[in-house]
């Protein structure tokens, strides 16, 4: 019988066979680098207060609670924040590099316990807290981290931008008198913060995010920065309410002064701007002339509008006449953006603009009774 002969396969061509392909020379294998971990930055330790506001100008008030508050915590130091435009008020007449100058300057003794940061006037609009926050905490932690506040912003803060985001970025500090009828009981909490509240007695607050609310006593210096406006228009000496350095700058830019200068006839300025609000339709206008009296003002007009939106576009209204005609801004507006009570102070003569339901329940025109009404409007 005749055996059957089997072909063997090639050796080489059967390792060849389990060779895998190799790639062709002209195509290019790009291999993939991991991305580099990145490092995170090592928060400080620092305990810090944040003092912010429109200082306008600084006083030793503010240096007093800074002060007294860092003493009390036991922080590191307290930082000065001037605002660029606030959300509750706008200083008009004096440009935010001159208040954060001034605040500088009222700082430059105190440099151990005190500092000063530019960042809400170098980012310009309007100043909201959460925005400063938001970059503190990038390098302090939240729990580190107290916000100084007065009672009456205090009983405002949840009509704040972003309220409830706030509760998480700091603890917060309220500065009240001693003796004060304010505690942090449920009863004289702002509405709105209650839901937020984990535990509370009358001098702390522990939120569910973990930050606190507490109260702290400090003597207060009888001094406002509105009344250091008024005395500095009437020629009266500041110098014991403001720090040497502070004082100087005011007296050599001449800040705050009446702008006597363009205005040669305050009764006529006056009756100008009570035009320019009767143009926008303000209600039950009047003017009172002051002169005669121990007042910050010579006149004060005062006039009602249909609604928040209208008292601002009342207001606004004067301020672009008075800056077209005399080329000068307001020392001082509060209230435009709420619209309940607008106050635009021109020194000699100051525009109070009322939504309608709240003239009647203040009743200012009661205090000028005995003083003599120049113009009224139709009611």
């Amino acid at each position: 019988m005749t055996k059957k002969r089997t072909k063997k396969k090639s050796p080489v061509k059967a390792k060849a066979s389990k060779t895998k392909k190799r790639p062709s020379a002209t195509k290019k294998v790009i291999l993939k680098k991991k991305a580099a971990p990145v490092a995170k930055t090592k928060k400080s330790d620092e305990i810090i207060g944040i003092l912010g506001g429109s200082f306008n100008p600084i006083h030793i008030g503010h240096l007093h609670i800074a002060l007294s508050v860092k003493e009390r915590l036991g922080l590191s130091k307290v930082v000065f924040i001037p605002s660029f435009a606030s959300p509750m008020r706008e200083p008009a007449g004096i440009h935010p590099d001159d208040r954060l100058k001034m605040v500088e300057l009222a700082a430059e003794r105190y440099r151990d316990d005190l500092a000063v940061d530019p960042i809400e006037v170098k980012r310009g609009g309007v100043s909201y807290t959460v925005d400063t926050l938001k970059a503190y905490n990038k390098k302090y932690k939240p729990e580190n981290l107290y916000f100084i506040m007065g009672a009456d912003s205090f009983l405002k803060f949840p009509q704040w931008k972003n309220f409830e985001e706030l509760l998480s970025l700091a603890n917060w500090v309220v500065c009240v008198r001693p003796g004060a009828q304010v505690s942090l009981t449920s009863v004289d909490l702002p509405s709105g913060l209650e839901q937020h509240i984990v535990a509370a007695d009358e001098r702390k607050v522990v939120l569910k995010s973990g930050r606190t609310i507490s109260l702290v006593e400090n003597d207060p210096i009888a001094v406002s920065s509105s009344e250091i406006r008024k005395k500095i228009r009437q020629g009266q000496s500041v110098q014991s309410l403001l720090t040497p350095k502070v004082h100087d700058f005011i007296l050599e830019n001449k800040l705050y002064q009446r702008t006597s200068p363009l205005v040669s006839d305050y009764k006529k300025f006056t009756l100008m701007c009570a035009e320019s609000a009767l143009d926008k339709k303000a209600l039950g206008l009047k003017v009172y002339d002051l002169s005669r009296l121990s007042s910050y003002t010579d006149y004060s007009i005062v006039c009602s509008a249909t609604s928040t939106k209208h008292a601002a576009a009342v207001a606004e209204g004067v301020i672009k006449t008075v800056k077209e005609e005399f080329g000068i801004n307001p020392i001082s507006v509060e209230g435009l953006r709420e619209g309940r009570w607008v106050l635009v102070d021109f020194g000699a003569a100051v525009l109070h603009v009322f939504e309608d339901t709240l003239r009647g329940h203040y009743k200012i025109e009661e205090l000028w009774r005995a003083c003599p009404q120049i113009q009224s409007g139709a009611p």
